[in-house]
């Protein structure tokens, strides 16, 4: 199962962490993690790979897809580099050798 968890889904500028992971408790080749529809970041068994380069300036990842029953992507902007850009639709998706991605629920992260 693909999940995702946003610790605070209302962020006021300066004032709050951005702090998004995304959990999958079986064993995979890859977790992305979209914003509106657009590729942001990813963990594969070589790393994590940033898809949006500003983004990655403002912003940390880490993740793993080594364990099966505890692959995850954690993404964090600390307050002080949040701006209204980050807020949107985020979700996760999965990928294994023997299934079709499978995606968790949409959360909205207001700014």
């Amino acid at each position: 199962m693909t999940s995702i968890q946003v610790q605070k889904p209302f962020i006021q500028l300066g004032k709050t962490d951005v702090d998004i992971r995304c959990l999958v408790n079986e064993r995979i080749r890859g977790i992305q993690l979209i914003r509106s529809n657009t590729n942001i970041v990813s963990v594969k068994e070589d790393g994590v790979f940033w898809q949006d380069e500003e983004l990655q300036q403002r912003a940390v990842a880490d993740g793993s897809v080594m364990n099966a029953t505890s692959s995850y992507l954690h993404m964090a902007i600390v307050r002080q580099n949040v701006t209204k850009n980050d807020g949107g639709t985020y979700f996760c998706l999965s990928f294994a050798v023997l299934r079709n991605p499978q995606e968790s629920r949409r959360t909205f992260l207001n700014i």
